[in-house]
């Protein structure tokens, strides 16, 4: 026999807030929040208390509205009785004035949490406090009690690196050292895995070589791998280790790897140079010139392609198209949401270090939030325009005179059908008996909607009076269409005023390569100069030993 079934649910409260949660949990912040006015609304306990509005605000903070989250919050704050959902509060306003990129408040919020925290909350509050804190206050004590979620959490290792960072400013090298090699055993679970395992253990050889310590340093290096994210900084810093180690037959397959790369990567830059460099020192002039004439002609088409790159981000429709397909304009493939106006492959290549800084990811993330706003508003206007519409339409005839018209109208209809049913039935004698029966079919379907339409009237008859717009209905709509338009018009404004903050980091970032390719251009424009100079000088000297040689020779045969 199955056993009874137990519900969870103990009050009618519990039932209605269930909804709240399930959209809570499935991340769908934006039902969540509906749901949660409207059992507000209707006097639901739990929406009600303090547990329920901290959830409200915090998913008010994850669904990107701070303003009101942050009113919400800090007027719960002091209401809170327990530890726990007090602590909470001032983790979700920590988060908020993180994501605002406010760490003075992020870390003073952070500073308030004390007492219990909530176990599911434990790993998020620790990991914020390694984002905000980063001085080694934060590391060692805290790592231990977290190692039991360590199985179970994804983001784990990326608290192992936030701890390795704080013990590095703290100064502790030893513990810095031990939560990077740590990381780097996560290589190989995936590919986001190893891009993160590869960042630490170029972490670690950069320590080693600060440490004077070239053999470990060589040891993490050959470890790292040479295609993903950091493959181009670990070949380069490979390279470099080897020749310091002397070893420069080591170094040069890797500047060889690099070699074959866009120019546009500055590690490319440096290896093109470094390699000819290495041809000549090893006594290969041949290779070295050619290296030279090579990378010369390599970094001019890089000049040029930044100056392709310029007219591109100065187009007026680039910070858009940028944002909308942020994704793609790092991949490979092709674009997608929306036709390019310009060719960003001659963009892109140059703006790879750029995409994982702090104020080039807040720059876009404010101008998406604010491309948003704008579609929205505008789509706001757009139904603005048909409600004056609608408005004006039930100015000009009431709804109780249109109900009045329908059902005269219905009258009509029911008379005329009687009449012409019965002429109908009459012509539909003289016809075939295939003819009578699709006849008959026809008048039966036209009565059933009749009736249907007869039941509408008289519903609609029994109504006592219609619904009337207040007097000051239309001065209201009018005043949230002029909001509508003062808020566009604004919005507008930031765009304007951010696209070219966008636009000027990206110059930047380009003069930074320029600056760098027209230096290793100079370098090996002189490399060059002073290999034919050379060459130059071996012939003239082997063509005067050749014509001495032949004098001496004839001399000889004079004596004779």
């Amino acid at each position: 026999m199955a056993a009874p079934f137990e519900s969870h649910v103990h009050s009618r409260a519990e039932l209605e807030y269930g909804v709240v949660l399930f959209d809570y949990f499935q991340q769908d912040y934006f039902s969540a929040l509906v749901e949660h006015e409207y059992t507000s609304e209707i006097g639901n306990t739990i929406a009600l208390d303090t547990e329920g509005e901290m959830l409200s605000g915090g998913m008010m903070v994850s669904y990107g509205m701070p303003d009101e989250a942050e009113r919400n919050l800090a007027a719960l704050v002091n209401s809170a009785t327990k530890d726990t959902v007090r602590n909470r509060i001032w983790y979700y306003l920590a988060k908020l004035h993180y994501n605002k990129s406010q760490l003075d408040q992020a870390y003073a919020a952070l500073d308030r949490i004390s007492g219990d925290v909530d176990p599911e909350l434990h790993f998020d509050y620790h990991y914020l406090a390694t984002l905000i804190r980063n001085d080694g206050s934060h590391t060692q004590e805290q790592k231990e009690a977290l190692k039991p979620l360590s199985k179970n959490n994804p983001a784990y290792p990326y608290l192992l690196f936030n701890f390795a960072i704080g013990h590095l400013n703290s100064g502790d090298l030893g513990s810095a050292v031990v939560n990077l090699e740590e990381v780097s055993r996560y290589s190989g679970t995936n590919e986001e895995m190893s891009v993160l395992g590869d960042r630490a253990k170029h972490g670690l050889a950069q320590l080693a070589l600060q440490a004077g310590n070239l053999p470990q340093a060589w040891l993490y290096l050959q470890n790292i791998r040479t295609t993903g994210l950091y493959s181009n900084r670990a070949l380069l810093s490979y390279a470099w280790s080897a020749i310091k180690l002397k070893r420069f037959n080591d170094a040069i397959p890797a500047l060889e790897i690099l070699n074959s790369r866009s120019i546009a990567i500055p590690e490319v830059q440096e290896a093109k140079v470094l390699l000819a460099h290495l041809y000549e020192q090893e006594g290969s002039p041949r290779k070295a010139l050619k290296g030279n004439l090579l990378a010369e002609k390599q970094f001019r088409e890089g000049l040029n392609m930044l100056q392709q790159a310029r007219g591109a981000i100065s187009d007026l429709d680039v910070p858009r198209e940028f944002v909308a397909n942020l994704e793609a304009v790092m991949d490979s493939e092709d674009w997608y949401g929306s036709k390019p106006s310009v060719d960003y492959k001659k963009l892109t290549p140059f703006l790879v270090d750029l995409m994982s800084s702090n104020p080039f990811n807040e720059t876009l993330r404010e101008l998406a939030d604010l491309y948003a706003l704008e579609a929205n508003l505008e789509n706001w206007k757009i139904q603005a325009e048909e409600h004056l519409i609608i408005l004006k339409a039930t100015k000009q005839k009431s709804m109780a005179e249109r109900i009045k018209e329908a059902l005269e109208r219905k009258k009509v209809l029911s008379a005329q059908f009687t009449q012409d049913s019965a002429d109908l039935r009459l012509h539909a004698l003289t016809l075939s008996e295939e003819e009578q029966a699709r006849m008959d079919a026809l008048l039966q379907t036209t009565q059933r909607e009749l009736e249907a339409l007869d039941k509408l009237a008289q519903q609609m008859a029994q109504v006592e009076s219609v619904y009337q717009h207040p007097a000051d209905y239309e001065s209201q709509v009018q005043q949230k269409h002029k909001e509508i338009e003062e808020k566009l018009e604004k919005t507008r404004a930031y765009i304007a005023r951010l696209e070219p903050v966008m636009r000027d980091i990206v110059n930047k970032e380009l003069n930074k390569h320029e600056d760098r390719m027209g230096y290793y251009l100079a370098q090996s424009r002189l490399a060059k100069a002073r290999l034919y100079d050379s060459t130059l000088l071996e012939l003239e000297r082997a063509q005067g030993d050749g014509a001495s040689g032949t004098k001496a020779k004839s001399n000889g045969e004079q004596v004779k």
